[in-house]
């Protein structure tokens, strides 16, 4: 498994990646022109991107966007190397924090953030729709992360 950046031909794996797995997908073209985001990718040599993470870091604070693994590719510890790789990134560029959104209902993303040491810090209230759900913010203090 390796985690590296994404380069310009992994945005069509990226984007299929959207497609096939959030209700709101980004473009290719927004993927192409996301301006101060990081997009690392798991690949495993064979052309085929099993999961990526984008991040932005502006002004001390991170932001993860969006951190997606293939449905046949899930419970192989990708997504926690994703994010492993994120924080790290988030941390080099000056980050004191991370922030992201997950929907209430996705257990396995909120149980991955606590192990890293995200905690609960507001919600909002149908803030998902397709299915509707509400958000969870969810906040790392990055001297705490566990990861």
């Amino acid at each position: 498994m390796i985690i590296r950046a994404s380069e310009e031909y992994d945005i069509k794996y990226i984007a299929g990646l959207e497609r096939e797995n959030f209700s709101d997908p980004w473009s290719e073209e927004s993927l192409r022109t996301a301006y101060g985001m990081k997009m690392l990718v798991c690949d495993f040599g064979d052309n085929k991107i099993s999961g990526y993470i984008i991040i932005r870091t502006v002004a001390g604070e991170a932001e993860l966007l969006r951190i997606c693994v293939a449905g046949d590719a899930r419970r192989g510890g990708i997504g926690r190397k994703l994010l492993e790789e994120g924080l790290r990134l988030a941390k080099e560029d000056g980050a004191e924090q991370m922030f992201l959104e997950v929907r209430s209902k996705n257990d396995p993303a909120r149980g991955l953030y606590k192990k890293a040491g995200f905690e609960e810090a507001g919600l909002r209230k149908n803030y998902y729709s397709d299915p509707q759900d509400d958000a969870v913010i969810m906040v790392l203090g990055m001297t705490g992360a566990k990861m």
